[in-house]
This record gives C-alpha cells, sequence and structure tokens, in this order.
C-alpha cells in the first residue's frame, strides 16, 4: 500500500511530484495552532519504505521531481536520508529532484557537510513553516524555535545550496500582537532568500489549544480584513524581500494574491489596498 490515509498533505507548489510515503504527523506536535499536534507521529521502517518506494517507481512514469510525505519528514538522521535518497536514485532515476517538509530544528541537527552531502544526492528543496519572525509569537504558539535559529538554519541552506520554502499566518500573534507579528516578519524576509513565501490563513481548529485560548479569552482573533491588513503592513516593509514567488491563498477567506518580489511588490499592496477598500 502507498499511502496509509487518504489525504495526501503536501505544499500546493509540489502538485506535479510524485509522492513516497516516509513519515505521518509531525515530530514536535506542540504548536497551539495546529490541527497535527493531535495525530500520531510515526516514522516508517527502512523496509516500509522501500515497499512504497518500489510501487511509485511502477506507477510514477516520467517524473523527475519527488516529495517526500510526512510533517516534517526532514527530522529523519542524515544516515537515513542518505540511504533513502541512493535508493530512490536506483528505484526511480528518472527523478532529479527531492524535496519534503522541515523545521528549523531538524536542519540545525545536520552538519554543514551532512546538507551539503545531501544536496549532491539531489535534495534541492525544503518546505518551512516559519509562520512568524516574531519570539513572541513563536513563543506563544510554542513553535520550538526562534528568529534566531530561523535564520540559521536558513543561512545553513543557503550554504549547501539547498532552496526553501516558507509559509506564514498574517493574524498568527492575535489582536495584542499583530503589528510586531507584521514587522518582525517583513524584518526576517529581508533577511533570507526563500524560493517563495506563501501567506495562510489562520484556522482556528476544534480541539487545538488555541481554540480552547480563545474560549477563554486568552487570543482575540483578527478579522479576515485585519489579518489581510496586517499582511500589507508586512509587505510594506519588506523592502529587501525576494526574488521570489509571493502567494496569498486565503486573501479574506476567498481570494488569491499572487506575485515576484521584488518587482511586484507595488501592484500587491495595490491589490491589497483595494480589497480592504471593497471591505468597508
Amino acid at each position: 500500500m502507498l499511502y496509509t490515509s487518504d489525504t495526501i498533505y503536501r505544499p500546493p507548489l509540489e502538485r506535479d511530484s510524485a509522492f513516497l510515503e516516509v513519515a505521518a504527523g509531525c515530530s514536535w506536535r506542540r504548536c497551539r495552532f495546529c490541527d497535527f499536534s493531535r495525530d500520531e507521529f510515526r516514522v516508517f521502517s527502512p523496509d516500509e519504505v522501500r515497499d512504497k518506494l518500489r510501487l511509485l517507481g511502477q506507477t510514477a512514469g516520467d517524473r523527475t521531481r519527488l516529495f517526500l510525505l510526512g510533517c516534517n519528514a526532514f527530522c529523519l538522521s542524515f544516515e537515513r536520508l542518505r540511504t533513502l535518497l541512493l535508493e530512490v536514485q536506483a528505484a526511480m532515476p528518472r527523478v532529479r529532484e527531492v524535496s519534503m517538509y522541515a523545521r528549523a530544528d531538524d536542519i540545525l541537527r545536520k552538519t554543514p557537510q551532512e546538507l551539503a552531502a545531501l544536496h549532491e544526492l539531489s535534495l534541492c528543496d525544503l518546505h518551512v513553516g516559519v509562520e512568524s519572525g516574531s519570539a513572541a509569537v513563536l513563543q506563544l504558539m510554542d513553535k520550538g524555535v526562534t528568529p534566531d535559529e530561523l535564520r540559521r538554519a536558513f543561512a545553513r541552506l543557503d550554504a549547501a545550496g539547498i532552496g526553501y520554502h516558507v509559509t506564514s499566518i498574517p493574524g498568527l500573534g492575535g489582536r495584542a500582537l499583530s503589528r510586531e507579528n507584521a514587522l518582525e516578519t517583513a524584518r526576517l524576509y529581508n533577511e533570507i532568500r526563500p524560493k517563495s513565501i506563501w501567506c495562510m490563513a489562520l484556522q482556528i481548529f476544534p480541539g487545538a489549544p488555541l481554540y480552547a485560548d480563545i474560549q477563554n479569552g486568552l487570543f482575540e482573533p483578527l478579522s479576515p480584513r485585519e489579518a489581510l491588513a496586517e499582511e500589507g503592513l508586512m509587505l510594506r516593509h519588506m523592502t529587501a524581500a525576494g526574488p521570489c514567488l509571493f502567494v496569498d491563498s486565503t486573501a479574506l477567506q476567498k481570494y488569491t494574491l499572487m506575485g515576484r518580489l521584488p518587482g511586484d511588490r507595488q501592484k500587491l499592496l495595490s491589490a491589497i489596498d483595494g480589497l480592504l477598500r471593497a471591505e468597508e
């Protein structure tokens, strides 16, 4: 069996990739806003992954890109990933690019030499949930990572030649930390060089710790309009960000904004301002 669930979680940019299941759930499982915190974390055994890889090699056709499934599959050790990438080369010789989800601490547990070696074995991109550049917001949400650790992780990827795509959540600091979330996230994005920045609406999942915080009056979420205004503030201060793709597929819960930074920054800001005026 290729997949243990009917639902495959992958970044939108990986829609044309082949998918190999190597893990399920998240190794951290503490983020207060995340629905995955309740899911079991599992790393499939080498034999299980080999069986899946054999089946995938028979069905993937001429796919040249492979995405390793799991909320942060990069938590696997260097040796395990190295062996897996060698097995991918043997079973799927057409594959030239491999990518997966990662946390900053997964990256920092690998040495610069190990990252370079994985890059040589076709690791091309990692997808990292930054969510916020604010230390206060990251701590509030129990992300288990600091802005400094994010910077160090991305610098290590830059040195190894591994690309990275990041996600951001406007409104993650609630009303109390809205401005800080915007400005500190902009500051972080001015200092790193992701291939893409993907903004997502904050979802309130019943049963997640953040849901209880809201019910108890400990967190005041933003409206969709307020979250978009926060995103506009962030974008206005991203004066050095790019070159990269910038996407918000959940603007006001119904629109998609897309452009390339830095060239399209003013167009994106004009689009945000227009949507905000229309919602007044």
